[in-house]
């Protein structure tokens, strides 16, 4: 125990944690040039959590602080409040005991000093200019003191939210793509998995509020998952338990959580521009798995073309000097969720076109998106495109050369059209 004086030559004892409140009064100066009493409440409040304060004490020093002037923090005077219990209980909606019981908790935090006065009252006069002349009560020089500290753990507790709604983002977007390649599979037949064990472990419920520790440990354990069901759609596929329906060949599915194999996209990602290929492709021979893709059409297409007819693309290129068809592939899935169009909307148009003829598409798409052509479902327009490529009406390079020649001509007058 410690003694320390009210300034008025009485004494009285306090605890450990009191008597730093008493040293961090001492050493007062006022806020840091800039920072506004507002901006240390904001501050304070939250790092509360990771002090491990309550909400009652949040509230009583919030109560505290809101009373005081602004010119109370600029290190001339000490920041005193004082209020009565008897209007802190009407503030706060809380008993005379309770009150008592917080004030105590916000003592024993270091969080005020209780600078009394000789008949025990709390009481205070200011001059004209609004400065305190003289008062007793609530010394909220502590908080002043601690701002450096408030600040590091809210900044640390901005971090850690940021990092929690990541990676409940990211657990979203995995739950939803193992519950795509289950559905896909059991519409195939494909047996050798429990898929539908594994749609009920996607669609469980997660806990209601999911610590740090706990939202990786599930983004971890569904991370798995879904390489599990990847690993055996790919195995069901290449081993050819049943054939699928309704199309001759069909583009090979990729495992997201692993690296693309060499074969698994057309050979001609390594040159300039599509190679044509017969629709009635053969079905590949199963020497081959990685081959397989989905029969182009007889257009020749030039990676140069799409880029320069379609220049939004460049937003999600890192390199567009040095871009290949597997950089518009993968352009083109990142930004097709941003125009809503789902996944499954996605993988329908890979299977029917291929991987870079779906690419292109995509690319029409975002073009007539950016330019307000298409208002209402940009997924609707991908799975007309897709209906169109069955029946062999789709022709991608009129819309090309369309899209490119919006930037060099003006729109055509009434009587023209």
């Amino acid at each position: 125990m410690q003694t320390v004086s009210n300034g008025i030559g009485d004494v009285r004892r306090l605890a450990d944690a009191q008597w730093a409140a008493a040293k961090l009064a001492d050493t007062y100066q006022g806020l840091p040039e800039g920072i506004s009493k507002a901006m240390l409440l904001d501050r304070f409040e939250r790092a509360a959590p990771r002090l491990g304060l309550g909400d009652g004490v949040v509230r009583l020093v919030r109560a505290l602080v809101r009373v005081t002037a602004e010119q109370d923090w600029i290190g001339r005077t000490r920041p005193i409040a004082w209020p009565s219990n008897d209007a802190l209980c009407e503030e706060l909606q809380r008993s005379r005991s309770c009150i008592q019981g917080l004030i105590r908790s916000a003592v024993r935090a270091g969080l005020v000093h209780m600078k009394d006065s000789g008949n025990g009252k709390r009481w205070g006069y200011r001059d004209d200019r609004g400065h305190i002349l003289e008062a007793f009560g609530f010394d909220l020089a502590p908080l002043a003191v601690r701002w450096d500290e408030f600040a590091d753990l809210a900044a640390a507790r901005g971090l850690e939210q940021a990092q929690r709604r990541h990676l409940k983002r990211k657990l979203g977007e995995i739950r939803r793509e193992i519950r795509t390649v289950c559905a896909d599979a059991l519409h195939r037949g494909y047996g050798g998995f429990d898929w539908h064990g594994a749609v009920d472990q996607a669609l469980g419920r997660l806990p209601r509020t999911p610590s740090l520790g706990e939202l990786e440990a599930l983004h971890e354990t569904f991370q798995a998952l879904l390489a599990a069901v990847d690993a055996a759609w790919v195995r069901a596929r290449q081993e050819g338990q049943h054939e699928p329906r309704g199309v001759v060949s069909e583009a090979q599915k990729e495992p997201t959580t692993q690296p693309r194999s060499e074969g698994s996209t057309y050979p001609s990602l390594r040159q300039e521009v599509v190679e044509p290929s017969a629709r009635s492709a053969l079905s590949p021979s199963p020497a081959e798995p990685s081959r397989v893709e989905a029969p182009l059409s007889d257009e020749v297409i030039p990676l140069s073309l799409v880029l320069e007819a379609v220049p939004e693309v460049a937003d999600y290129l890192d390199d567009l000097a040095g871009a290949s068809w597997e950089d518009l592939v993968d352009a083109v899935a990142r930004v097709a969720p941003l125009m809503g169009i789902n996944l499954s909307a996605m993988r329908e148009a890979r299977d029917v076109m291929g991987r870079n003829r779906a690419a292109v598409a995509l690319a029409t798409v975002l073009a007539r998106w950016k330019d307000g052509e298409i208002r209402s479902s940009a997924g609707g327009y991908l799975r007309a495109m897709c209906e169109r490529e069955k029946v062999g009406c789709l022709n991608l390079l009129p819309s090309l050369y369309g899209l490119k020649d919006r930037f060099g001509k003006t729109p055509p007058r009434r009587s023209e059209r």
